[in-house]
């Protein structure tokens, strides 16, 4: 499978402020770590910043050591560090997926973790309802996001492959930020406002083995929930194979007709089968700029001017505009306060 760097995966600084949200940590405590993450706190104050999924990744474990709680406050009762490499060595055990779900919702049901899970099995799709009305803590979207991608992505790390998430059902108002649940959930349909969350996937991965080894167990406690995180974002769909094919030539970027040809496909259905996926060539054009840049501003020494010249900008001052759209802040400021 083709792996995308997690430093060139950018998020919404709004799914920052609902992770710290219920932490038991001081303001001082919260931008240390803000900063030890390469996040300037100012950030916060940013509705169009946003971070690297490396970032994101980083600061979640950080976090987690420093609170000892896995859910960050969010749960009825903190879950202290460990219980994930606990559930992980209970998993690996097991010897199909359908075990290993079997597994995870007893496990969930023995810890008390905020949320309770409620497989049911239909005839084509096995649904995971998701009740998060036992804690009284979670009053925002951040514990029913963390169910999801934690549930998905244990899942996918015992059978070592990406599956695909048929259908997710978010029991909230659609946030500001939820183009970013195609990154986080690998472009899964979502929809919002339903009565319970629910995550669905197809009956056949149940009967698929479990994989994973005890190598893969080990790489994975290292910092199992940055690493979950980042977990293989590999793409099938349009967009990503757009956004793989422009990334090494941001300094000249094809036309759409020049791109539809390199894809061997039709501009025209090029075009539809982006829209269909909710994005367009000029969206992604604009996204694979910006995290790149966010990705150089904190990975690189390189200077402004050449950080310019490498997205395709004719000259610094369209790209300070266009960045400070993107982020909030001119990227010489986003630098400085790293």
């Amino acid at each position: 499978m083709r792996k995308i760097s997690s430093n060139r995966v950018s998020l919404s600084i709004q799914l920052v402020q609902g992770t710290i949200s219920k932490v038991e940590l001081n303001n001082q405590e919260v931008d240390t770590l803000l900063r030890q993450c390469h996040i300037p706190p100012t950030l916060l104050n940013e509705p169009q910043a946003r971070v690297s999924l490396a970032q994101f990744g980083q600061l979640l474990s950080r976090l987690m050591n420093a609170c000892n709680d896995e859910l960050l406050g969010h749960g009825s009762v903190p879950v202290p560090v460990g219980n994930l490499s606990i559930l992980s060595h209970y998993l690996i055990a097991a010897g199909t997926m359908g075990q290993a779900l079997h597994r995870l919702v007893r496990y969930n049901e023995i810890q008390h973790s905020g949320y309770k899970l409620r497989p049911e099995l239909g005839e084509e799709l096995i649904s995971i309802d998701i009740d998060t009305s036992a804690s009284t803590r979670s009053s925002d979207n951040y514990l029913m996001e963390f169910a999801f991608w934690s549930i998905h992505r244990m899942l996918c790390w015992l059978s070592k492959e990406i599956f695909p998430i048929h259908h997710l059902y978010f029991p909230f108002e659609e946030p500001s930020y939820s183009r970013d649940y195609r990154l986080m959930f690998y472009g899964a349909p979502v929809s919002f406002n339903n009565r319970f969350g629910r995550i669905t996937f197809a009956k056949e991965l149940l009967q698929k083995p479990v994989v994973q080894d005890m190598v893969g167990l080990k790489a994975l406690l290292d910092e199992p929930f940055r690493y979950l995180l980042a977990l293989n974002f590999t793409g099938d769909s349009w967009a990503s194979r757009v956004a793989d094919y422009i990334r090494p030539s941001l300094n000249h970027l094809p036309t759409l007709p020049e791109l539809a040809e390199a894809l061997k496909i039709a501009p025209y259905t090029l075009q539809r089968r982006l829209s269909d996926e909710g994005v367009s060539y000029l969206m992604i054009k604009n996204q694979v700029k910006r995290d790149r840049a966010i990705e150089l501003l904190v990975h690189s020494e390189m200077s402004i001017e050449d950080i310019s010249a490498e997205l395709g900008f004719s000259e610094t001052s369209p790209f300070t505009r266009t960045f400070k759209g993107w982020t909030g802040l001119p990227p010489s400021a986003y630098r400085r306060r790293l």
